[in-house]
């Protein structure tokens, strides 16, 4: 056995760096989400690993060329290891196996995003595979291989009993993944609602599934989840029930405004953060602009907003917004399911007779903002090709070119609109300022990185008020419903000592509306998808059937949020339909539940 051991060396050393990259983005990962590893014993990461080195290493016992192919295997899991310790700080997730078929989604902002977050870690991990490379090129080059070395018949059977055990274990695991996915398919029509639901059970995310089974049965449900994307009657009969019983069909407009034919005007914010508001700098504000919208008591004020982004992040933010539904848990809506048909306030709005328009700086394959502007039924989308001058004067400032079009722009218009407007200026990374520095930079508060995220929410907070005061002078600003609201919230920094913070993952967004009814402190938590049903409140367009999966926080004092199938924010009697909402909103997206005729 020893020789068929050192014989083996090579593939014994690839499954050793194979499992110190999964173990890698496990610990770090894990130690990111709880802030220790108290619960989570290295030892379960170890064996899952394991396992996993094993099954990806199988195929090149039967396959010639078997050390070339041990070499691309561990790339893979290395490219695969480096994507996730990239992905994590911003989506607090691991990526599923669909985003890296997303090529339509590369762009700019991306790539700029991505090699911000490269990290001495990460790079690391990169250099496993080289490490093999080098070993196997000395090998080659001492002339050691299988073909110089003829085996004895004892070395055969000892290879015999190698690969036998390899392939009882590889047949043994992927026995037991799939006993624990099938344990739950009673009560289900098919495969993928039984694996749905083992992974809704583990928190409704990636990570959590990957800590419990390891990456190939993590990898198993991605394939089986994609070879079965069917919408079954018993789903379908689910979803009916959930809307009679859980969303309200009211049609009265107690919370109108006041404003006759009000325009409404959307500020989407990228990842603003609700601990920024009211935070001061060596005794300066940060967000004055904010400030004094926040204490107004005229306007409709949450600081404790929960994101329920997922892997769609800032297209998510804008889906639920226009349409009262939640992302998917994962995939990209907005990547994979723009064919849909989805009720929209921009839809809504257009059959009153109000023109409608999305102003961003985007390109139009980044979370396929072109495709989507046009499923919530937009009239005109202002991005990237058709503001590349301006954006090229400043450095493409977007929020600076957005605010300054829009200012321009929307007095121009005769009759009611609705305009969306995406600003773009606080994605990350920080690792430097959109404008001149500022008395923050000179602080020694908090982290650098967290500094360069202030002084950009500062810049965005300065134009902001430029933009609010033109509507004032034009006579815009009392004839429109003005919503300010963040995507998401942004981590920042992953240490909650090197940041401020609501909360320790300081996951809590901003809601501002001006010129409601009435003015209305919410204390919270709510969840994103509330928002929806609350403009349909304000704007009077509760004629619709359709109120969304959310509640109208001028309806209902909300104190909870499902950030997951099984994580939540606050306590109440909603949030058991609240959680359950998540597995309502992927069927009634799988299904295309919203197209006429279906």
């Amino acid at each position: 056995m020893r020789d068929a051991l050192k014989k083996n060396g090579f593939f014994i050393l690839a499954g050793i760096l194979i499992i110190v990259m999964l173990m890698t983005v496990s610990v770090t990962l894990t130690r990111t989400m709880f802030g220790s590893l108290s619960n989570q014993p290295l030892t379960k990461f170890f064996f899952n690993h394991l396992a996993d080195a094993i099954l990806l290493l199988a195929p090149c016992w039967i396959l010639k060329w078997r050390r070339t192919w041990a070499i691309v295997i561990c790339w893979l899991v290395a490219i695969w290891s480096f994507a996730q310790l990239l992905y994590y700080p911003t989506y607090r997730d691991v990526m599923p196996f669909s985003s890296f078929l997303l090529v339509k989604n590369i762009s700019a902002t991306l790539i700029k995003s991505t090699v911000g977050a490269v990290t001495k870690k990460s790079l690391a991990v990169l250099l496993l595979p080289l490490l093999l490379h080098a070993y196997h090129l000395w090998i080659r080059h001492k002339k050691i291989s299988e073909a110089s070395q003829p085996a004895s018949k004892v070395n055969k059977r000892h290879w015999l009993a190698f690969a036998a055990t390899i392939a009882t274990f590889v047949v043994l695991r992927i026995t037991i993944t799939c006993c624990i996915y099938l344990s739950n398919r009673q009560g289900y029509d098919n495969l993928h609602d039984a694996f749905s639901t083992r992974y809704a059970k583990l928190g409704g995310r990636h990570l959590n599934y990957i800590m419990h089974n390891g990456v190939m049965s993590y990898a198993l449900f991605n394939f089986i989840t994609s070879i079965n994307t069917g919408v079954s009657d018993n789903d379908k009969g689910l979803a009916q029930k959930f809307i009679k019983q859980n969303c309200p069909d009211y049609h009265d407009n107690p919370h109108v405004t006041t404003i006759d034919c009000p325009n409404l005007i959307f500020i989407m914010v990228e990842s603003l953060n609700a601990w920024v508001v009211n935070l001061d700098i060596d005794g300066k504000p940060v967000t004055p602009t904010l400030n004094a919208l926040a204490a107004d008591t005229a306007n409709i004020v949450c600081l404790n907003m929960i994101s329920q982004a997922k892997h769609g992040h800032s297209s998510d933010g804008k889906f639920m917004y226009q349409t009262g539904l939640l992302p998917m848990l994962d995939k990209s809506v907005a990547m994979e399911y723009s064919d849909r048909t989805f009720p929209s306030i921009t839809s809504m709005l257009k059959h009153r007779g109000y023109k409608t328009m999305e102003i961003c700086g985007d390109e139009a394959s980044l979370w396929n903002v072109e495709a989507m502007s046009r499923a919530y039924d937009f009239d005109t989308l202002y991005h990237q090709p058709e503001l590349r001058k301006e954006l090229e004067a400043c450095n493409y400032n977007i929020d600076k070119v957005v605010m300054e079009f829009a200012a321009s722009y929307l007095p121009t218009i005769n009759g009611a609109f609705f305009a969306q407007l995406f600003t773009g200026v606080m994605h990350n990374p920080y690792d430097g300022t959109w404008s001149q520095p500022t008395w923050i930079s000179s602080s020694q508060q908090f982290t650098p990185e967290v500094r360069n995220y202030l002084e950009r929410t500062h810049y965005f907070d300065t134009q902001l008020d430029t933009f609010l005061k033109s509507l004032k002078q034009s006579g815009l600003y009392e004839r429109s419903v003005i919503v300010i609201a963040s995507d998401h919230s942004e981590p920042v920094d992953d240490d909650p000592h090197g940041r401020p913070s609501l909360s320790r993952n300081g996951n809590e967004c901003v809601l501002l509306v001006v010129n409601p009814r009435k003015g209305k402190f919410v204390k919270g938590p709510i969840g994103q998808i509330d928002v929806y049903p609350t403009i349909l409140d304000v704007m009077g367009l509760n004629i619709n059937s359709w109120k969304g999966l959310g509640h109208s926080i001028l309806r209902n004092d909300i104190t909870s949020a499902a950030v997951t199938p099984d994580e939540a924010v606050g306590t109440s009697a909603l949030l058991p339909s609240q959680k359950q909402a998540w597995s309502i909103s992927d069927i009634l997206i799988r299904a295309n539940w919203f197209k006429p005729n279906k």
